[in-house]
């Protein structure tokens, strides 16, 4: 290669260092550009997942919480509520369909018989499909309720950072018929917990906890006797499990036909026959363009740009690179006897740059993303 160089003339050397110096900057600008985005969407995930559980904090764009009771209530004691969650399974978890099915133990603690929080909680964006009675206890003004029950949650699952992603997935309740001036659940976090058997299909537990935090909705509700901003306030009780990508299996599985495609596009270069090298790199697009769709299918449409997004995008360029490179070759280097060895090093010298632009690209943003 060297030798290649020594030949050169100094309009063909200018050529090849403005080729490399374009190609390495735009490499360089898209690494940058993409692997800080990958790193603010990890640091905004974890920081929605401690607002999420945190106690006393909204989650951002959430409403803040409201301390402040009714007129007439500002003195009065709320009842508490000592309450758990034994996750026994996830019975179903879809990433397209931005939901999740739970099936669980939960049960309450409490003093007094004007309470019957087992039949007046509720939970927070979703449904309860269905509650049995376990067990009931009463020794005096003490009371304890165990229910089983089966619920539908709707989530929206960000996907910014597919298939290096991670999720909260969250059960939480509140009592619909008191605000929390009038009761306030307890943690019974020592028995909240989560079974083996829990599972859910393409991740792994990462860890659980369990909080109270105040929940308040920007309304009154339309009552008279409340002032026109007041938030009505509920005591929200939540268990949340911590999920995240086991290994890069999915991500390889998912750019694997894309790496074919790029790896099918470079080898193009070393074909003579021009007409022989845009047809492979032509057939290249087309199967990166196909994973592009199949990756698609795995996620809802958000509109926004995932990592398996932009490592399609980086494919489709470098193979856009290459054919850019063979029509360069057809027009400058074909048949042009004295131009052999510089059409030798225009291709050698993109091959190795663009391979090792590519793997780079590969390794930078992928781990940008992960935890």
């Amino acid at each position: 290669m060297m030798n290649a160089w020594r030949v050169q003339t100094r309009g063909q050397r200018l050529f090849l260092c403005a080729w490399w110096a374009l190609l390495t900057a735009v490499a360089l600008f898209a690494g940058a550009t993409l692997s800080l985005q990958q790193s603010a969407n990890l640091s905004a995930s974890k920081a929605r997942h401690e607002a999420r559980m945190g106690v006393g904090a909204a989650e951002p764009g959430q409403t803040q919480p409201e301390q402040t009771p009714p007129p007439g209530h500002e003195k009065d004691q709320p009842q508490t509520v000592k309450v758990g969650i034994y996750l026994d399974r996830i019975a179903e978890m879809s990433i397209v369909g931005s939901s999740w099915k739970a099936d669980f133990y939960v049960w309450f603690s409490w003093q007094g018989d004007e309470l019957n929080p087992g039949e007046t909680f509720q939970v927070v964006n979703g449904e309860i499909l269905s509650k049995t009675l376990v067990d009931k206890r009463d020794e005096g003004k003490n009371h304890y309720a165990l229910y089983r029950t089966m619920v539908a949650i709707t989530k929206n699952f960000d996907v910014t950072r597919f298939p290096r992603d991670d999720h909260m997935l969250t059960i939480s309740i509140e009592d619909a018929a008191r605000q929390s001036y009038q009761l306030l659940y307890l943690t019974d976090e020592e028995a909240s917990d989560i079974s083996s058997r829990v599972a859910a299909s393409g991740y792994k537990i990462l860890s659980k906890v369990a909080s109270v935090k105040p929940h308040s909705y920007k309304t009154a509700r339309g009552n008279p006797g409340l002032p026109v901003n007041f938030r009505a306030t509920y005591s929200q009780f939540s268990l949340g499990v911590w999920i995240a990508r086991p290994s890069w299996g999915l991500f390889f599985k998912l750019t694997g036909i894309l790496y074919a495609a790029v790896t099918m596009a470079l080898l193009a270069l070393f074909v003579r026959a021009s007409c022989d090298r845009l047809a492979l790199q032509t057939g290249a697009i087309f199967a990166a363009a196909a994973n592009a769709y199949i990756t698609a299918s795995l996620i809802p449409d958000t509109g926004v740009a995932t990592l398996a997004d932009q490592m399609n995008w980086i494919g489709i360029v470098c193979i856009g690179v290459a054919l850019l490179a063979g029509i360069i070759y057809q027009y400058h280097f074909e048949n042009v006897a004295e131009r052999a060895a510089t059409s030798k090093l225009f291709d050698l010298s993109t091959f190795a740059l663009m391979a090792a632009l590519f793997i780079g690209l590969n390794l930078v943003v992928p781990l940008s993303a992960s935890l």
